[in-house]
């Protein structure tokens, strides 16, 4: 089924050979003549899409009653067609999911505000004060984040030969050094969160048992939301490695390809977390393979996942008011916190967030004896205080 049903004056639809969707606005042969270039358009965001797509027209049909060009340089060379020829690079395709994933955020905002004008337009002053403009409004990270990625398309203009050597207008730009967050949980806080999940489980939201899972996995494995998204059931199992010293030890753990930089690990499943995941195994269905599955059993999308944390954040609130103010991303550096304050070395802990191996382990190979030490000490550092305790 087509991402978009409605007809759209351009809008273009084609299933590619891997079953996803390209969407782009398409400009008619006068409007290409008139300096118009294609756009694409977001297949995942249908109502975002198809209000580009007439905006898209709109400009197509008032460029061709004046009957002048758009500001766009020679070819069409707008900032829309060089996300488009970004995006169809292995610069752009060569990049994790998560990584692009952001970047069309990004890009897509980029387009919005840049889109018509030609890249040849863009100068050093420019830029600067589109950066302060986002700046006054107190996103300073937003700001900054923007400017990176508009660097990023500008290098890429100057290595298609759409601007000259070294005219990136992005380049030593000044810009205001953003403050680290170094917000953490509290063991209370935890424990409201959970509280929260497991009570909206049982009200009804059987998706909520699954978040209750992925809070747990965050702060008591420490791995990112990303590779928890896209873990199978069947990456979680009884496995026996060895510690350094050759001696076998029996674990359950997590089997994953990190999706940041692409490393292979296995981590020990913390001893809180592991019933809430063999329940969810032992409850699976035919065709429920993913840890957080949807009612279609695919990974449920992040902005369903980005709801449903905000309900529990929500809840949990109620009876810990200070939760209000974790952001799920608090919840991994909350291990670092916790382990160090166990007693577990920096680069204990720094296995833990990214331990990484040359190939499969298997179940009963030798899985980088070292690190296992080393994760299986710092999980042990994570005890819980005395009652009452933060």
């Amino acid at each position: 089924m087509k991402p978009i049903r409605e007809k759209i004056k351009g809008l273009r639809q084609r299933q590619r050979g891997d079953g996803s969707w390209r969407v782009w606005w398409e400009p008619s042969a006068a409007g290409r003549a008139a300096g118009l270039a294609p756009v694409d358009l977001d297949p995942e965001r249908p109502t975002w899409s198809i209000g580009k797509a007439r905006e898209l027209g709109k400009d197509e049909a008032a460029a061709l009653d004046a009957g002048t060009k758009r500001s766009t340089g020679p070819g069409g060379r707008t900032i829309d067609a060089l996300i488009n020829d970004y995006r169809r690079s292995r610069f752009f395709k060569e990049r994790k999911p998560a990584t692009r994933r952001d970047y069309d955020i990004k890009l897509n905002a980029i387009a919005r505000k840049w889109g018509s004008y030609a890249v040849a337009q863009f100068t050093k002053p420019v830029m600067n004060q589109w950066y302060e403009t986002i700046l006054d409004t107190g996103k300073a990270h937003w700001a900054a984040g923007q400017l990176r990625m508009m660097s990023v398309l500008m290098s890429h203009a100057e290595t298609i030969g759409w601007r000259p050597e070294g005219s990136n207008p992005c380049f030593r730009l000044k810009m205001k050094a953003t403050p680290k967050r170094g917000r953490r949980a509290t063991w209370n806080e935890f424990d409201a969160l959970m509280a929260a999940a497991d009570q909206l489980h049982q009200a009804g939201d059987a998706k909520m048992q699954r978040m209750a899972t992925a809070i747990a996995l965050s702060i008591l494995c420490a791995q990112r939301r990303e590779d928890i998204l896209h873990a199978r059931l069947s990456d979680f199992r009884d496995m026996q490695l060895r510690m350094e010293n050759g001696a076998p030890v029996d674990i359950f753990g997590w089997e994953l390809t990190r999706s940041k930089r692409g490393t292979y690990g296995i981590v020990p499943v913390h001893e809180e977390v592991a019933p809430r995941i063999r329940a969810l195994q032992d409850q699976a269905a035919a065709g429920d393979e993913f840890l957080m599955a949807g009612p279609d059993g695919a990974p449920i999308l992040p902005d369903t996942f980005w709801k449903l944390w905000k309900r529990i954040r929500a809840a949990a609130a109620k009876e810990e008011p200070t939760a209000a103010t974790l952001q799920f991303r608090d919840l991994r550096r909350t291990f670092g916190k916790w382990s160090r304050a166990g007693g577990a070395s920096k680069s204990d802990v720094a296995d833990v967030l990214g331990n990484t191996a040359d190939q499969d382990a298997g179940l009963s190979e030798v899985y980088m004896a070292p690190s296992l030490d080393t994760v299986l000490r710092a999980q042990a550092a994570v005890r819980r205080p005395g009652k009452g305790a933060a």
